[in-house]
């Protein structure tokens, strides 16, 4: 399928690793142009080396998007864009953490970059949430709370920017890359992490590129009719029926 993504820009945060990274390298395998950001350098760096051949032009800065007054100045120095995909999470079981990062961080990037992809013909928010968001997490409420509140806000915010600019949801399940926090158990308790293999049905965890391959295919022109949706990329792994 030819998802039409090129000649398009999208912006990434947080797009050096884990499944920021892949869902960059997918969409510039598509032809589509991306500016992302992430707070460290040599992370920066490394990403860039490994997106220099493929399709689509890919530049970076390095940037806290808690600092939303520069993350502003940031985009309004971009070309403008017609994607924007919120990524970034300080996954954290710290209340204060979560409310600054997943919740208010992503809400001020957002609408920052609202007054661009209203000019767009092809305006697109696709939200990166977790099945976290819908499930009880004794261990990690405020994470879960902070994906939920955002996942709220996305779904009104459909509403809001239809029919101009489409704004979905996905959600990953466990999904496992180096230095991530699935990879950490995996090394440090893999009792525990036999446990998380089991509760999902395909017996095994997602790889950040089976995640980006879904964000590419909604934020796509081919999708021009999902709209206010909430994709869980999780194996099968949440239980409940979604109304």
């Amino acid at each position: 399928m030819n998802l039409q993504l090129t000649g398009l820009h999208a912006v990434v945060t947080g797009g050096s690793s884990g499944i920021g990274a892949a869902i960059v390298h997918a969409l510039a395998a598509e032809g589509c142009r991306v500016s992302f950001c992430a707070r460290r350098q040599v992370q920066i760096d490394a990403a860039l080396g490994l997106l220099a051949d493929l399709p689509g032009k890919v530049q970076a800065k390095a940037i806290d998007v808690t600092d939303s007054a520069n993350f502003t100045k940031w985009l309004e120095t971009l070309d403008p864009f017609d994607i924007f995909v919120p990524n970034v999470s300080a996954l954290s079981t710290d209340w204060r953490e979560s409310l600054q990062t997943d919740v208010q961080a992503t809400v001020d990037a957002t609408e920052a970059a609202i007054p661009i992809l209203l000019r767009s013909s092809h305006g697109v928010i696709t939200y990166i949430g977790s099945k976290a968001g819908s499930l009880a997490a004794p261990k990690s409420a405020s994470y879960g709370a902070g994906k939920a509140a955002v996942a709220h806000y996305m779904k009104s915010l459909a509403l809001r920017l239809l029919p101009t600019v489409r704004v979905n949801t996905v959600s990953p399940g466990d999904t496992l890359f180096a230095g991530g926090l699935w990879d950490q158990v995996r090394l440090n308790d893999p009792e525990l992490f036999k446990t998380v293999i089991q509760r999902n049905p395909l017996k095994r965890l997602a790889t950040p590129e089976e995640i980006a391959r879904v964000v590419a295919f909604v934020s796509s022109p081919a999708a021009s009719f999902v709209a206010g949706a909430n994709w869980y990329v999780d194996g099968g792994s949440t239980n409940h029926v979604q109304f």
